[in-house]
């Protein structure tokens, strides 16, 4: 077989590609899934009154003015960076966790 491409290596990885391979056996279709058994062998699950909070956004007022207090900030061009108090959060952070 002639490859079209004029490079070996892609050439050989064509060959290989479509030719079989020796003793590979033919790969099968996965076993369809059942539907999971009724009744007690099913799994109930209770969402804490804390996750429903944090759901439904309640309570997120600050974040939400502090969000948009800094994308005003961007778009006026006020907004700064300090890059060693950012290394310095960083490496609190690594000595927090460990590293």
């Amino acid at each position: 077989m002639k490859g079209i491409s004029g490079n070996p290596v892609l050439d050989a990885y064509h060959r290989m590609a479509i030719s079989p391979v020796q003793g590979a056996s033919t790969v099968k279709a996965p076993a369809p899934v059942q539907n999971p058994p009724s009744g007690a062998d099913n799994a109930e699950v209770k969402i804490s009154a804390q996750a429903r909070e944090l759901a439904s956004g309640v309570g997120s007022a600050p974040e939400t003015a502090r969000v948009t207090e800094l994308k005003a900030k961007i778009a006026s061009g006020d907004f700064s960076i300090d890059p060693a108090r950012i290394a310095e959060r960083m490496l609190e952070h690594c000595e927090k966790v460990g590293l």
